[in-house]
């Protein structure tokens, strides 16, 4: 009866670290590996697409659309591009596009393989040869993709709002909760399989 109780104790230690093993991966979100344009980088010719790649196949349900996003915004205020984005295993991309010579910055978000959104911004330069023509004319709302937009002003007060900003900070505290409770269950395990395996005394015999 001993020797059935300790087997079932470590079939059930053994089963929660292999549960919780599998468990991790499904709640780590994807993080930014590289983009072109890099970071801080200075451009002097477009590249035929502006990419981010990162560390872990997006999940991509049945094409590009709702929760990816990338825009490109100019030193005048405006967004440059088509607005389609394109999904291949870990990366998005998008037609390259830049209006006049100045800062620009690459808004991105994906949907991370665990379901979550994950979004950042790339800062870099646009910075043509003297007499190079832009390949594109500027808008005041972000591009729909397959949708024709007008081109319109400047902004007077020019700014791009980063898609779900706050959503990274929410899902760290989740992570941080699931990695704990994991954390618990084990012990609880180990502390269990430890009480069933000690040696008892048999009483002395009269």
């Amino acid at each position: 009866m001993r020797n059935l109780t300790r087997q079932i104790a470590l079939a059930g230690f053994v089963a929660t670290v292999a549960v919780l093993a599998a468990a991790s991966p499904a709640f780590a979100h994807n993080f930014y590996l590289s983009s072109t344009p890099s970071e801080n980088e200075v451009l002097t010719t477009l590249p035929d697409e502006f990419i981010v790649t990162t560390n872990d196949n997006l999940l991509d349900l049945g094409g590009a659309g709702g929760g990816f996003v990338m825009q490109v915004v100019g030193p005048d205020g405006l967004y440059y591009g088509d607005g389609c984005v394109t999904v291949s295993g870990p990366s998005v991309s998008m037609t390259a596009a830049a209006g006049p010579a100045g800062d620009y910055t690459l808004t991105w978000q994906v949907i991370s393989a665990d379901g979550h959104t994950v979004s950042g911004e790339i800062p870099y330069s646009w910075e043509p040869a003297a007499g190079a023509e832009t390949s594109t004319v500027g808008t005041m709302s972000p591009p729909v993709c397959g949708e024709a937009t007008e081109p319109e002003p400047a902004a007077s007060e020019p700014g791009v709002t980063p898609p779900d900003a706050g959503g990274a900070a929410d899902d760290s505290v989740t992570n941080a909760l699931w990695i704990g409770g994991g954390v618990l269950a084990v012990a609880i395990a180990v502390v269990a399989t430890l009480l069933l395996l000690r040696p008892r005394k048999t009483p002395p015999t009269q």
